[in-house]
């Protein structure tokens, strides 16, 4: 249940991003996760996160969406970033 959770928590946070911030959003979540390489704006990004203050709803929404995956094991964490990823970054079929 925790694993639907996570997905159900990161797709809504991520939803009302632009496709562009959807993109930044999901690629920084996989670096901060450790599946991939940690770019200096990855930690630009995480230390604005970490500085807390006022975020913009982007920030705050990748802050929530690496708590929400981080409860989850590494297996678990995977499966939900692909999920979201596919369902999120898919090409408008309209």
């Amino acid at each position: 249940m925790d694993e639907i959770n996570g997905m159900r928590t990161v797709y809504n946070l991520l939803k009302p991003l632009s496709a562009r911030e959807r993109v930044a959003a999901l690629g920084w979540l996989t670096a901060m996760l450790g599946e991939s390489e940690l770019s200096s704006s990855d930690r630009t990004t995480a230390e604005a996160i970490m500085a807390g203050g006022v975020l913009s709803y982007g920030l705050y929404a990748r802050g929530a969406c690496l708590a929400a995956l981080g409860k989850l094991d590494a297996a678990a964490r995977t499966r939900a970033t692909r999920w979201v990823s596919s369902v999120l970054l898919a090409p408008s079929r309209t």
